[in-house]
């Protein structure tokens, strides 16, 4: 038994760096163009993501949000129509993290219209068969 728990206790110490949340990075978040539940956001794109950016050491999922239509659009009950669920990044490398996110993300099923945003105002936009990169913000989210 002390040879399993050995090999258990060195892999374990092997991958507690990528456990371990990265140093804090550069705020990125991939917007889906549809209304999704937050626990199936996470599990359809937040667990395969955030492995993902551990096993290549560019950053982790940072959890995520709605974003809302704005007050004047509100319906006669006073909802707000979800425009985008939001899957919010922590990148401590932001061109690997888009890479990485334009490779996974449509073999997980993004719908077309999703958008990656870093920085101030960069985005990348999948159309449903490609990505059109480093292209104007097509909308600024207002606090």
């Amino acid at each position: 038994m002390k040879g399993a728990d050995a090999l258990i206790a060195r892999l374990l110490s092997d991958a507690a760096p990528l456990l371990a949340d990265p140093d804090p990075g550069a705020d990125m978040a991939v917007l889906f163009p549809v209304d999704m539940d937050p626990v199936d956001r996470h599990y359809r794109y937040g667990v395969a993501i955030d492995a993902e950016l551990r096993l290549a050491g560019v950053g982790c999922d940072a959890g995520g949000g709605m974003l809302y239509a704005a007050d004047d659009e509100a319906d006669e009950d006073g909802e707000h129509e979800t425009v985008f669920t939001v899957l919010e990044i922590d990148a401590t490398d932001v061109g690997g993290a888009r890479a990485l996110m334009r490779l996974h993300l449509p073999d997980l099923g993004c719908p077309a219209g999703t958008l990656i945003h870093w920085g101030d105002d960069g985005e990348d936009r999948w159309d449903g068969e490609r990505w059109h990169l480093d292209v104007p913000r097509s909308f600024e989210v207002e606090d």
